[in-house]
This record gives structure tokens, C-alpha cells and sequence, in this order.
């Protein structure tokens, strides 16, 4: 398996979870999703849930 086909940037995430990159990007500031910022680039981790569907069960 190909480990880069496992990730994803903040663009793909935003398209994916149906919010923009900039709620992308502070979801990623806060902790709140699987991510690493690598220089000014979030890399995030494609397999996690939808964490707009998880706040609306919280």
C-alpha cells in the first residue's frame, strides 16, 4: 500500500467534509483532526471521520 495515498491536504479535506480550507486549517491549529503541518502545509490523515458529523453528535 501506498502511504501517500493515504493523506490528503486541506483542499481535498475541505471538498470532503463540505467546509472551506480556512475551517480546515484551524481544525488542524486546534487539534482537533489528525494533521501535521509540514513548513506552511497541513497534511492530514484520510481515513479519520468526517469531524463536522462527530461535533453534530457531541
Amino acid at each position: 500500500m501506498d502511504p501517500l495515498s493515504q493523506i490528503m491536504g486541506v483542499e481535498e479535506a475541505a471538498k470532503l467534509w463540505g467546509t472551506t480550507p480556512g475551517y480546515v486549517k484551524n481544525l488542524c491549529a486546534e487539534g482537533k483532526v489528525r494533521a501535521v503541518k509540514i513548513g506552511k502545509t497541513w497534511i492530514l490523515d484520510k481515513n479519520q471521520p468526517n469531524p463536522l458529523k462527530q461535533a453534530a453528535k457531541d
